[in-house]
């Protein structure tokens, strides 16, 4: 299950971004993020795991230039939030080779993608919430206010990895 949920995500990225290049006639671009999907994939196909964070890397920065050229920013937020869920279904699946119980991987793989669907749905609510309020900060205002989303992300994780870590064994 997670193999495919891998290669949709790899496709769903390269697609997304090719979409908002394709809208604002950046064909050439279009075809280097086509390459790029096409590499990572076969890559994968050949185990070179390795290759998920350069390209996760790549079409985070490729995303966030082309805003500047002016696609659409939910496209550039597409395609990073699914590079982002292959890339990390990646790791995941390089840990889950590794472990010894095989008996627990189908529960490993759903508790994960329980995971992976709270922070991809957050994110989403983050975005959604950040253009569609505004709101007038001080800097002390905004800066408390970034300390307190740090400490919040962190708290989550560090919740998620304990209760993954109750899982592994």
């Amino acid at each position: 299950m997670t193999r495919y949920a891998i290669y949709i995500s790899i496709f769903a990225s390269t697609v997304t971004l090719a979409i908002g290049l394709v809208i604002k006639e950046f064909l050439i671009p279009t075809v280097g993020v086509g390459i790029l999907g096409l590499i990572w994939a076969i890559s994968y196909t050949r185990n070179m795991y390795w290759v998920a964070a350069p390209e996760f890397a790549l079409f985070t920065i490729i995303s966030a230039i082309s805003i500047w050229g002016g696609i659409s920013s939910w496209l550039a937020f597409a395609c990073v939030q699914f590079s982002l869920i292959a890339w990390d279904l990646t790791i995941f699946i390089q840990r889950l080779q590794i472990t010894n119980n095989k008996d627990d991987h189908s529960k490993m793989e759903r508790m994960h993608f329980i995971q992976l669907g709270l922070l991809a749905g957050l994110s989403f609510l983050g975005v959604f919430a950040t253009t569609r309020l505004r709101v007038n900060l001080t800097f002390g205002g905004a800066a408390i206010l970034a300390m307190l989303g740090i400490w919040g992300i962190s708290a989550l994780v560090y919740r998620l990895r304990r209760h993954e870590d109750d899982i592994d064994v």
